[in-house]
């Protein structure tokens, strides 16, 4: 059975936006779901957001794992795989990034440690990288790095914003498509 990672961002929490909806779709069709609350997500502290999912995983098969990520959320995911050294079946990154873009909020998080994206590229299966042509918070150039880091092509939806509910995301039906 795969189980799903659902990692959210910066001053969010287990099940905000579209999270909760998605945990409830994926548990009804058969998939273990883990959505863990982050800790101190205003400030959060980078080393504290990986123990928190290395505990989480440390029992898990990770060539089931299916890692999707929200914005900040996308960073820890990296720095599990990058770390865990183990290969994961998928890597969804939603609004995601890797390096530091000089953003007051998330700077310090991102200046902690460099990305290897070559290591976390031959460690997962399939990456698909969700991106907005009108993300107010991370510059385009920055989600297209990622991208192109990863060896993929982005899927660009228009006018999605930050994909949060602000932007009406409160449902994702790519996401399930994405993993059928």
């Amino acid at each position: 059975m795969k189980t799903v990672l659902i990692l959210h961002g910066i001053t969010g929490h287990a099940g905000i936006h579209w999270q909760k909806w998605l945990h409830d779709e994926l548990v009804k069709r058969g998939y273990k779901v883990l959505m863990p609350d982050l800790p101190d997500t205003n400030k959060p502290k980078r080393n504290e957001w990986l123990k928190t999912v290395k505990d989480l995983t440390s029992e898990l098969d990770f060539s089931d794992l299916v890692i999707i990520g929200h914005s900040l959320g996308v960073v820890t995911a990296l720095d599990l795989i990058e770390e865990s050294g183990k290969k994961i079946n998928t890597l969804i990154s939603v609004a995601g990034f890797f390096k530091d873009y000089g953003a007051e909020l998330n700077s310090y998080f991102l200046k902690e440690k460099n990305i290897d994206l070559e290591k976390v590229k031959k460690l997962v299966n399939k990456v698909y990288i969700i991106q907005s042509d009108n993300d107010p918070y991370v510059p385009q150039e920055i989600l297209k790095d990622m991208a192109y880091g990863l060896g993929v092509k982005p899927i660009i939806i228009k006018k999605g914003g930050h994909f949060n509910t602000d932007s009406g995301y409160t449902a994702f039906p790519l996401l399930l498509e994405l993993l059928n």
